[in-house]
């Protein structure tokens, strides 16, 4: 069932079991990855971060959000700003816009790099 809500995502990411959060954080940090996590409010706006490179996001609950363990080993807090009513969104639907934003980012970076290579070619 996991595999299947997935979309067997598991075949094609890299998966770690670890015993600590916090170990696997520290591990990600190691590996020059940018830790970013979610918070309802107080972190930088998503689409002010730069998410071009390696990120790890780390989502928490929807109650309570990251745990202050956590907060303390991601490198930067960042919120989806929401205008109006709307206090926060449920955790999936968090994963989802900041999975979004990194995509978007990294498309317009490569429409770029494409476009400048278009360019450098059409010269004489």
């Amino acid at each position: 069932k996991v595999v299947r809500a997935a979309a067997g995502a598991c075949f094609r990411v890299p998966l770690r079991e670890v015993a600590e959060a916090t170990d696997a954080l520290d591990e990600l940090g190691r590996l020059g990855l940018t830790r970013l996590g979610t918070a309802a409010r107080g972190g930088r706006a998503v689409d002010e971060v730069e998410l071009v490179g390696p990120v790890a996001v780390v989502v928490g609950s929807e109650a309570r959000g990251l745990r202050p363990e956590l907060v303390g080993c991601v490198d930067q807090l960042v919120t989806i700003p929401m205008p109006g009513r709307a206090e926060s969104l449920n955790a999936a639907m968090a994963a989802t816009v900041v999975t979004f934003e990194a995509l978007r980012q990294r498309r317009a970076v490569n429409r770029l790099d494409a476009e400048r290579l278009a360019g450098q070619r059409g010269r004489p």
